[in-house]
């Protein structure tokens, strides 16, 4: 039987957290040495986390059905408690030697008793079944709550941006970091870890004289506020770039069934934010278009499994609501191509000018305002090292991230051998990140 442990992704488990310093500490517990014992019976898991004391905090956590519960020994009030967030991560991350044990005694009496109190209130001849509409009532209720506290939440945030324009340029570069660290905890704390996200990356922009990219960066944390107070009147796809701007999870089962098809890997990045390791994986789809893989892990934890650059495989591949679709999941069973099966040759890479990826990013970010990054194919194209930059066929030129090592620009500068290329990469509005490169144009050098 399914059990929701099964399909559980760190971010979700990040957003069972009562708040964020639980959140935080269960991140730090999140660490195989610290667990002598790590076991799941069917849709239970339990473990044993060593803390401070001689013996060892003793955790369960019943995820039989969709209202995940815990107990620990530990004398937390807050539920789920930091161990039994940390269990959850380990298991999300897949992370940890893993039994297969029934629970203790005393869990076992915890878990029966959980059965026996279900088996009750179903079995009670004087209370009427389940009614969907008091169901959706309690839903209803419980979203009013979390909605009246990030509305709270980005009221003052608002405030906070107003002053912080008041005060000006100068002003802003004199604060410590941890006003900045202050106001995103405060956004954590009402559910608006996108926002958050934010408010950290303004420190890295502050130091531009021209003040360009901090003022884009603070307009769109300003338009986050905006859209929250008229999301009612937005479009399904508008409102659900909001959403995700503001930090709520994807919800992967709740994605329409998605037709298989042939897909390749064009190749990914892998980043450390905060206290996550985040990876992007592009992929090619048969009929050109592009899809964006995100997985999440805590950080010194593993990710799972790569797909390899030009890797060819057949998946349904779902686009998660967008009024720009472009991030996407997984469904199903995902069959790899050998390179001798039938249509297993790599899929032609479109190749557009820099002009064209401009105009596509100016597009796209029109119908999503908080858009960090997309995809751009530019080809024929060549790199160069001094400065930096990838120049295209009409003479066009864009700097390159300064995330590319050095080391990896000399490598696809070697690769190139003198010729034009059309490379794959990310385009977030100023430079461009060279992730994958097709073979070059026929008999054409730069």
């Amino acid at each position: 039987m399914s059990s929701p442990l099964d399909h559980l992704t760190t971010p979700d488990v990040l957003a069972l957290a009562p708040d964020s310093s639980s959140a935080s500490a269960a991140q730090k517990l999140a660490r195989p040495a610290g667990w002598p014992t790590l076991a799941r019976d069917g849709g239970v898991l339990w473990g044993e986390c060593q803390g401070s004391g001689a013996h060892p905090y003793r955790v369960g956590v019943d995820a039989r059905s969709a209202d995940i519960v815990s107990k620990c020994s530990c004398p937390s009030r807050k539920f789920p408690c930091k161990h039994a967030l940390g269990l959850l991560l380990l298991h999300a991350a897949g992370t940890g030697t893993w039994t297969s044990a029934p629970a203790p005694a005393d869990l076992a009496r915890w878990l029966e008793g959980r059965v026996a109190r279900a088996e009750k209130a179903e079995a009670a001849p004087d209370e009427a079944p389940a009614d969907p509409a008091a169901q959706a009532k309690a839903r209803a209720k419980a979203q009013a709550a979390r909605d009246r506290k990030r509305s709270a939440g980005l009221e003052d945030l608002e405030l906070w941006l107003g002053d912080l324009v008041r005060e000006g340029l100068q002003a802003a570069r004199a604060r410590p970091y941890s006003d900045w660290d202050r106001q995103a905890a405060r956004l954590v704390d009402a559910q608006l870890a996108g926002a958050a996200r934010l408010i950290r990356q303004i420190p890295d922009l502050l130091h531009d004289e021209t003040a360009a990219a901090l003022t884009a960066h603070l307009g769109k944390v300003w338009l986050l506020t905006q859209g929250w107070r008229v999301r009612d009147t937005l479009p399904p796809a508008e409102c659900a770039d909001l959403l995700t701007a503001l930090g709520t999870p994807l919800d992967r089962a709740g994605l329409p069934p998605a037709a298989p098809q042939r897909w390749q890997a064009l190749g990914a990045v892998q980043e450390e934010e905060g206290k996550l390791t985040v990876r992007r994986t592009w992929l090619l789809g048969a009929g050109q278009e592009l899809a964006l893989l995100l997985d999440f892990a805590p950080t010194g934890q593993a990710l799972p499994a790569p797909l390899l650059p030009g890797q060819a495989f057949t998946a349904a591949v779902a686009y998660a609501p967008s009024a720009h679709a472009q991030r996407a999941v997984l469904q199903g069973d995902t069959v790899i191509q050998g390179d001798a099966e039938p249509g297993s040759a790599p899929l032609p890479l479109p190749g557009r000018s820099l002009a064209d990826m401009q105009a596509d990013y100016a597009a796209a970010l029109a119908l999503n305002p908080w858009l960090e990054r997309t995809g751009a194919v530019v080809g024929p194209a060549y790199l160069t090292l001094d400065p930096p930059q990838l120049c295209d066929a009409a003479g066009h030129a864009v700097p390159l991230s300064a995330r590319l090592d050095t080391d990896d620009l000399w490598t696809l500068l070697a690769q190139a051998e003198t010729q034009l290329q059309t490379y794959f990469g990310e385009w977030d509005g100023q430079t461009f990140l060279p992730v994958g490169r097709a073979a070059p144009a026929s008999g054409v050098t730069a």
